[in-house]
């Protein structure tokens, strides 16, 4: 990367020379030799291939938490019309609070499952009625493993909860709660309230106190949920999965004192999500592969485990001499009219080099971004929707080092935390007769 910058300096060194030693432009203009001008050029016309690919599974869990530690987690079957089916399960161990309940000499008034709402993260048609059902699990979460989207796990054969709710996202919910000798209501953040089985809350409240004297026992006597879509909906919803208000609440009262314990899931808990994703007979399935009769025409792409494309700019190393200024991949987005504007473009994508062995390596382009700019990352990679509906993805820095020849000239574009998103979008390719998806380079030749 050193080397690109020299390059760089050297050639904002010569312009700026070039500016202070000579005030006519006419001057400026007669002093150009063709053997040392610096001759800027630009080109939208670079060849650019693609094709979109069904993606693999993606890591939903890992027990470094500064890996893929995530919060948020899509649940829903949702019945796309462009995109085909996607669904999503969610499982999740539950901890013991800081200290240890005892519900001994209580008297039961329910036990509920709080699941707060991702407002931002929710996606398609949130004014339907979705259902859950909450199973208890009968295979043990291991927190020393990781897990992917393609994991699901054994459960229990009857729910422990059943719901059908229109998610309010936005909405505050009022709610009563425990305050000593009285109940009170309170206004609490947006989220769904589950109220477990009566039976399955009687014999867990019942069940011996050794259960609940550690978390190891815990864990053995209760080994977590898993929160099943049972209805085919429009959108799916985005569940704050690591929120401090999310777990299991028992409600209960000793004599005239009302108690609750929270049942939390804290960071080392395993939370894991099983993606499946379906595009037979959909409109996505007639551009898959790179066979497909439209794959270079139209692009699509989702998040979770869905669909992803592939680019290779083929003859980037037939450059030769020359620093490169600026380099932008442009993607139209394509509204379809089988489609629904109710499904937003996907904010943010980014892109990976496809190597040789086919692994898959960020771009220098996104992880200098990343580094030095932060939250403002779409500032200086780009990748996010324009004003112009389109995304710009500059890939200066590794179009240079493909000219060198120093990397591949394929590249993977993905939805930006696909694990956690589960939105979509339609992107012109290439050989679209409307709009097609370029390469537009800057360049200086020396």
């Amino acid at each position: 990367m050193k080397h690109h910058l020299n390059e760089a300096l050297w050639v904002l060194a010569a312009l700026f020379f070039a500016l202070i030693s000579c005030n006519d432009p006419t001057v400026i203009g007669s002093d150009l030799l063709s053997g040392d001008e610096l001759d800027i050029q630009f080109t939208d016309t670079l060849t650019l291939n693609g094709y979109t690919i069904k993606g693999d599974s993606v890591k939903t869990y890992d027990p470094d938490v500064f890996s893929t530690d995530f919060e948020n987690f899509p649940c829903g079957d949702f019945q796309d019309p462009v995109f085909g089916r996607t669904t999503s399960t969610i499982y999740a161990q539950l901890n013991l609070n800081t200290t240890i309940p005892s519900f001994l000499n209580g008297t039961l008034d329910s036990i509920v499952l709080i699941l707060p709402y991702n407002a931002d993260l929710s996606y398609g048609k949130l004014d339907e009625t979705y259902s859950i059902e909450v199973y208890e699990l009968d295979e043990a979460l291991k927190d020393s493993l990781s897990y992917f989207s393609s994991n699901s796990f054994a459960t229990k054969s009857t729910p422990i909860g059943v719901k059908d709710f229109i998610p309010k996202v936005t909405d505050s919910v009022s709610v009563v709660i425990p305050n000593k000798d009285s109940l009170v209501t309170q206004l609490q953040a947006p989220h769904l309230r589950v109220r477990l089985d009566q039976v399955f809350s009687a014999l867990f409240f019942k069940a011996d106190t050794s259960n609940f004297n550690t978390n190891t026992k815990f864990l053995e006597f209760f080994k977590g949920i898993q929160i099943r879509p049972v209805s085919a909906n429009g959108g799916l919803v985005s569940f704050k999965m690591r929120n401090s208000m999310t777990g299991i609440r028992v409600y209960y009262h000793e004599d005239s004192i009302f108690r609750q314990y929270q049942f939390p899931i804290f960071t080392g808990n395993v939370v894991t999500a099983n993606f499946t994703h379906e595009y037979e007979g959909s409109i996505a399935a007639d551009f898959i592969g790179p066979d497909s009769p439209g794959k270079d025409s139209l692009f699509f792409l989702q998040g979770m485990a869905g669909l992803n494309f592939n680019l290779e700019i083929p003859y980037a190393n037939q450059f030769q001499n020359i620093v490169v200024n600026r380099a932008e991949i442009i993607l139209p987005i394509v509204n379809l009219a089988e489609d629904d504007m109710t499904y937003s473009p996907v904010r943010q994508i980014v892109i990976s080099e496809i190597k040789s062995d086919s692994t898959l390596r960020i771009i220098d382009d996104v992880s200098i971004a990343l580094a030095r700019i932060g939250d403002r990352f779409s500032d200086l990679f780009g990748g996010n929707v324009t004003s112009d509906g389109e995304y710009r993805l500059n890939i200066s820095a590794h179009f240079q080092d493909m000219v060198r020849g120093l990397v591949s000239n394929k590249m993977r574009v993905i939805v930006y935390f696909r694990a956690e998103r589960a939105g979509r979008v339609v992107i012109a390719g290439p050989r679209n007769g409307t709009t097609p998806a370029r390469v537009k380079l800057s360049f200086t030749r020396y």
